[in-house]
């Protein structure tokens, strides 16, 4: 969809949902020819240069041994193109230009929200249904296709006891306390899928990593010794995928909150003082379903490095595959929608409806102009004002 009004502001062209939802670029060097995003890989003799569609592009991973112009950030910042810098393991950093208006209605839906503990633990059980609901969807399908297995029997039972224990939650701690069981039921019941036939004797389940049908989740694993073979150096890479798959959907959960002027520090339940907590929550809705089947289906006999490339390319077109970008900024939509103070039948919120209601930062401006027409426009118009005239970056976490 072209944006015609943030054009003729020389704004982002396209909507942030509608664009490819992210690209990985490692060991090259990005820079702006001709007026044009582009790159070339380090050590290549032919001195190659490739187009980055820029216009078109949600969220750029930029990965180890990569370098990036002040122009390809200009150029990437007018676009409205969320930066990600991933490096071993995934690094926190995100960033996202500051050149166009952001609406500040999602901001000011959010605050109320994050200051009240009833809210909060409203907005996060909304976030952890809609985590179940992809797991049971997503999660599955994954597991079907990567695993080759007809079902995984173990998921549906564990997203069953988790959505029973949030009814039942009466505050964040408990919540937290829930949600480390669910994902302990997760981890277990994929490297159940992951037996190998002589252990589970089932001859239609695929050989995997888990020999004894154990893992123990480390985050920071180290990289497995790629000589070695046997369950813990599988555990160790298994680990490290999942640490690596975590981040980039912490790249396309700060995209999200970044497009609908969300700081990404207002958390719901992931800590009121960790940094980018927001982020967390937010990606704890779709990374599992997305990352654990991806993980748990490595090649056991090929090198690290190729197994994390694989993994990291599955992941990414996974991202555009289930419109991710979208699904989270819908997530955040009802996520807003059930913490506020209303009849219960109006909470659930169809994905069809939070699409309609959606608007990027481009949209939100002429949007909340005309709903608030009263108090909010002095306000749009100060903040317009008062907005930055220069490409500067703000870091998200």
């Amino acid at each position: 969809m072209l944006n015609t009004e943030m054009l003729s502001k020389g704004g982002p062209r396209l909507l942030v949902t509608d664009r490819e939802g992210a690209l990985y670029l490692e060991r090259a060097r990005i820079h702006v020819e001709n007026d044009r995003v582009v790159y070339h890989i380090a050590g290549d003799e032919h001195c190659r240069e490739y187009n980055i569609p820029h216009v078109n592009l949600a969220v750029l991973f930029i990965g180890q041994g990569a370098s990036i112009t002040q122009d390809a950030m200009r150029l990437l910042g007018e676009e409205g193109v969320h930066l990600a810098v991933t490096g071993s393991g995934g690094t926190p950093l995100h960033m996202g230009a500051l050149t166009a208006y952001t609406s500040t209605r999602h901001f000011r839906e959010m605050l109320p929200i994050y200051l009240s503990a009833e809210a909060s633990l409203a907005a996060a059980k909304s976030v952890m249904r809609d985590r179940t609901a992809r797991m049971r969807k997503i999660g599955v399908q994954g597991a079907q296709k990567m695993l080759k297995v007809r079902d995984v029997p173990g998921l549906s039972r564990c997203c069953s006891v988790f959505d029973a224990n949030l009814k039942e939650c009466r505050d964040v701690q408990q919540l937290l306390g829930f949600e480390g069981q669910f994902s302990k039921s997760c981890y277990a019941a994929f490297a159940q899928a992951t037996t190998p036939p002589e252990a589970a004797g089932n001859a239609d389940r695929k050989p995997g990593a888990s020999k004894k049908n154990v893992f123990r989740r480390d985050p920071g694993a180290r990289r497995p010794p790629p000589a070695k073979g046997g369950d813990d150096e599988s555990s160790k890479m298994i680990n490290r995928l999942i640490d690596h798959g975590n981040y980039l959907c912490y790249g396309m959960a700060g995209a999200a909150l970044w497009a609908l002027g969300i700081p990404p520090h207002m958390s719901v339940f992931h800590g009121k003082t960790r940094a980018g907590g927001l982020v967390f929550d937010l990606a704890d809705s779709f990374k599992d379903a997305l990352v654990l089947p991806l993980a748990f289906a490595h090649a056991p006999d090929k090198s690290g490095e190729e197994v994390e490339k694989a993994f990291r390319g599955r992941l990414i077109a996974a991202f555009d595959q289930h419109r991710i970008l979208k699904e989270a900024i819908e997530t955040v939509e009802r996520m807003i929608l059930a913490a506020q103070p209303r009849d219960p039948s109006q909470i659930e919120c169809s994905s069809s409806n939070a699409a309609a209601g959606f608007r990027t930062a481009a949209d939100e401006t002429a949007a909340d102009a005309g709903a608030d027409a009263g108090a909010d426009a002095g306000a749009v118009e100060r903040d317009v004002a008062d907005g930055p005239a220069s490409s500067s970056l703000d870091c998200g976490f």
